[in-house]
């Protein structure tokens, strides 16, 4: 927005009246300097011992300084600091007041975006983007903080485009993303002067995250979302996705234990559910966990069931086979896209509702244990899964 400067004109009355005041003002200003330097002689010592016998309440800390706004009843969280290891997921809700105890910095990544980020997770950061480049890795940050006012409009927006089932399965309910805390760091890399933003390109260098998830303890990160944990995260593996929790030797550990961050602080989630893997020569587990995502979505709108068990169910079912069966119901359904060129198969175990108005629109008995219930899920050329069909 360009802005416009204006003058404003000043009255030859003004000017006489403001030349014939001039030496009495600054006559009363000399006394009244006067009297606060006979002030502060009497009182300055006192002042000089308040520190030394306590805090000085009228003293200005970091964490009150704040990003100069008025933090309200907040004040009280930043005054003690914010807690780096709040656990914010699909079932801890951000603290109340969190947002406005936050002391914020924001600047500008090399793709020319605005960045907002919890000052010490940005200071460790700078440290870790130092550390990395004298390994010849170079990283830039995506984003950081985000309100949650943004987030709902992010779902909004994504619920307008995509439509609720992909929010669902992707987005963050507002109040419940990692990102509110202002400690949760997306990376991007940098690589031979090329930006690489896109999440399907940024798995491609597995040897730079693994330099990265390797020094980032160092500096008070773990990596958030784990392979093979999205039973408990409830999201896929995420290279890219840093938290910082302000204590390198807690860091070190979780990352040497290969746990999440729920598993440290024993909260596992309501939803944590095991998964057995089996062995497969054609998907790893961060595309297994990705499909497991995909259908678990759907299951999370069986009101009153419990999911207790999930297996994968081999290789050989990605046959020609099974991947007309499932291209035909494709067509069938009239759904858009190119053909499927993969398909990948699922048992699992679950306990129907004991309400019976849960049950209304069923087939299942009511407080039942039901096991090896497929679920059935087709992709083009290693695209997102896409939930085919399911049952026995």
């Amino acid at each position: 927005m360009n802005k416009t400067s204006t003058k404003k004109s000043t009255s030859r009355f003004a000017r006489l009246f403001a030349a014939r005041h001039l030496s009495r003002l600054l006559a009363l200003l000399l006394a009244v300097m006067m009297i606060l330097a006979a002030v502060t002689v009497f009182t300055g010592c006192k002042a000089r011992n308040s520190g030394e016998d306590g805090p000085n309440p009228d003293a200005q800390t970091d964490a009150d300084a704040g990003d100069g706004t008025d933090s309200g009843d907040a004040s009280d969280v930043q005054g003690t600091a914010i807690d780096y290891m709040v656990l914010v997921n699909k079932e801890n809700k951000l603290p109340d007041g969190w947002e406005e105890a936050l002391d914020i910095v924001e600047f500008q990544d090399s793709q020319g975006w605005d960045v907002k980020v919890e000052r010490g997770a940005y200071e460790a950061y700078l440290l870790l983007k130092a550390a990395l480049e004298k390994e010849g890795v170079y990283v830039d940050l995506d984003s950081a903080y985000r309100s949650v006012a943004e987030q709902q409009q992010i779902v909004d927006d994504f619920t307008e485009k995509y439509g609720a089932d992909y929010v669902k399965l992707y987005v963050a309910v507002p109040g419940f993303s990692e990102h509110h805390t202002g400690l949760a760091l997306d990376l991007y890399l940098t690589v031979d002067g090329v930006d690489i933003v896109e999440n399907e390109d940024l798995v491609q260098y597995p040897e730079l995250w693994a330099v990265i998830q390797e020094k980032a303890p160092e500096y008070g990160f773990i990596l958030r979302y784990l392979p093979g944990k999205v039973d408990i995260t409830g999201y896929g593996y995420e290279p890219w996705h840093l938290r910082y929790i302000d204590d390198p030797a807690v860091a070190q550990d979780i990352m040497d234990r290969g746990i999440t961050f729920e598993e440290y602080l024993g909260r596992l989630p309501s939803f944590a559910v095991p998964v057995d893997y089996g062995t497969s020569e054609l998907y790893t587990q961060e595309e297994m966990d990705r499909a497991i995502t995909t259908f678990k979505a759907e299951f999370e709108n069986w009101s009153g069931c419990e999911l207790h068990a999930v297996r994968y169910l081999g290789d050989d079912l990605m046959n020609s086979e099974n991947l007309a069966w499932v291209n035909h119901i494709k067509e069938a359904r009239d759904i858009e896209g190119p053909a499927y060129t993969e398909v990948i198969a699922f048992a699992s175990d679950f306990h129907s509702p004991t309400d019976e108005e849960d049950l209304t629109g069923t087939a299942w008995e009511a407080d039942t244990e039901y096991t090896n219930w497929e679920w059935w899920l087709a992709r083009s050329d290693g695209g997102p899964w896409e939930l085919v069909e399911w049952g026995y």
